[in-house]
């Protein structure tokens, strides 16, 4: 039989010479020898956790059981597959799929038989309800030090050290936030004052975002809390349908506002977020589009005001740069909707208008096509070279040839040249000039799209949409389309 073995050990497992990948190695070695089963492969994660399975050599070892390579993988434990039973079903399923039995010498498991897959799901559930059991206990230990007035664990905010001592200065700029905000000022324009002033946090700019985040803080008001509710005030829920208790006590580090203060300007925000438009605009664009200015992502929103002829209240759509959104840092102006629309329209008929061009000059672009397929060969030559010399390391260390630190400073020269590799590959393929004839149907058929069908065809076309202007003021002529033009990208 055929089988690969597959050998695992986390970074703080490395020096546990139980689990070592030497120790692990041998054992599978003697197993397949004393069983007679034909090692194919040895595939080795070093340095990767269980807790899920994007792991470079478990990925391999999957594509091995896809191309029919193996019969069956071989781990010297349970765990060092996976600790999820989720994840365990999944691979197993993957694994079976494909005619691949799965094998653990420690507990003696072989899915090849009924009672191995059985086995299997029971000590998976078993794993599982021993995670669940040790992440209870690590609450109740959180609350436990929220009750005593401490911080349950992780980062202290901004406005304090590593230790909880409040900082004087970030101290002023939180409080600068609160006076503004109680004094009329939106978020935005909140943001946009303390970059103008060049007031920064530690880690960047004021947005829009964390000036709301700064004010919702409790921290700040001397609260710790632990848990959370909902907008509506109910508490969230988990996956079995437990509720969330939230605790909230006052703690023991210097608070920046007072309860009173804290409870005040919440209530302000509560009001605020009861009001806006309720209509939903769709959004065409939206996860596409980019500012040529910036580089940030562009965002839709819409506006409303009354028609003068009968009254009726009309949606705007619009898109807007996420930095002028957050602290109006960058000045693009917003493009309507119909705008984007246009451009994309003229751009597409521009296209039409080169490949028709184009189609003069086939036989050079023929040619091209060539170089480029003979390129994309000699990459994939390169490509199986790096897999060899991989197979060959592996090898080596598995007849004891070369020693542990060899094989991670050899595997890791290969996986270099390996990603160098692909990156040309992925730059090489990249490159055509051809354009889908789906996209020349889409300005035939446009106009005859709801906005759903319109929102859903320009994500699956389009894999980037950058919006070039010089204009800054755009306000004018009503309807009027002020000059820009498009980069753009396909899937």
């Amino acid at each position: 039989m055929r089988v690969v073995l597959y050998i695992r050990v986390s970074t703080e497992e490395q020096a546990n010479e139980g689990y070592s990948i030497r120790a692990q190695k041998n054992q599978l070695i003697d197993y397949c020898r004393v069983n007679g089963y034909e090692i194919v492969k040895i595939c080795i994660d070093d340095g990767y956790s269980a807790k899920n399975t994007k792991r470079p050599r478990l990925q391999e070892v999957l594509t091995l059981a896809q191309n029919k390579e193996i019969d069956a993988v071989v781990v010297y434990k349970l765990d060092r597959f996976t600790r999820s039973v989720k994840d365990l079903y999944e691979l197993l399923e993957d694994l079976q799929s494909n005619g691949v039995g799965f094998i653990s010498r420690q507990e003696k498991f072989d899915t090849t038989t009924a009672m191995g897959r059985a086995m299997i799901g029971i000590l998976g559930v078993f794993a599982q309800f021993e995670r669940e059991l040790i992440a209870e206990r690590v609450r109740l230990g959180m609350e436990q030090k929220v009750k005593e007035g401490k911080r349950p664990g992780g980062k202290y905010p901004f406005g304090y050290t590593s230790t909880g001592l409040l900082i004087g200065e970030e101290a002023n700029y939180i409080k600068m936030v609160r006076s503004l905000y109680m004094s009329g000022m939106s978020y935005q324009a909140i943001a946009a004052q303390m970059f103008n002033e060049g007031i920064v946090r530690r880690n960047g700019e004021w947005t829009a975002t964390n000036v709301a985040l700064t004010l919702e803080n409790p921290f700040y008001a001397g609260i710790i809390r632990f848990g959370s509710k909902m907008a509506n005030g109910k508490y969230p829920q988990r996956k079995r349908e437990e509720r969330v208790d939230v605790i909230e006590v006052i703690g023991s580090h210097e608070a920046i506002w007072t309860v009173e203060e804290f409870k005040e300007h919440i209530l302000r925000m509560r009001r605020r977020s009861n009001g806006g438009n309720s209509r939903k605009a769709i959004y065409w664009f939206n996860g596409v589009l980019r500012c040529g200015r910036c580089g940030a992502s562009m965002y839709g929103r819409s506006t409303t005001k009354r028609s003068r002829v009968d009254g009726k209240e009309l949606l705007g759509t619009f898109y807007w740069c996420a930095k002028r959104k957050e602290n109006k840092s960058c000045n693009q102006p917003m493009f309507r909707q119909k705008h984007v629309e246009h451009l994309i329209k003229e751009h597409i008929k521009n296209i039409r208008v080169e490949m028709d061009q184009v189609k003069e000059y086939q036989t050079e672009i023929d040619e091209r096509e060539s170089e480029k397929k003979k390129e994309v060969a000699k990459l994939k030559r390169e490509l199986e070279k790096v897999k060899s010399r991989i197979k060959k390391w592996q090898y080596a260390f598995a007849e004891d040839l070369i020693d542990e630190n060899d094989l991670r400073l050899r595997m890791d020269e290969e996986h270099i040249a390996e990603q160098g590799i692909n990156n040309k590959l992925e730059l090489v393929t990249g490159v055509s000039v051809q354009t889908p004839d789906q996209l020349f149907q889409l300005i035939d058929l446009w106009d005859d799209m709801n906005d759903i069908e319109k929102q859903q065809v320009i994500g699956v076309m389009f894999d980037r949409i950058v919006l070039i202007t010089e204009e800054e003021n755009v306000k004018g002529v009503k309807n009027a389309y002020f000059p820009a033009t498009v980069k753009v990208s396909f899937r």
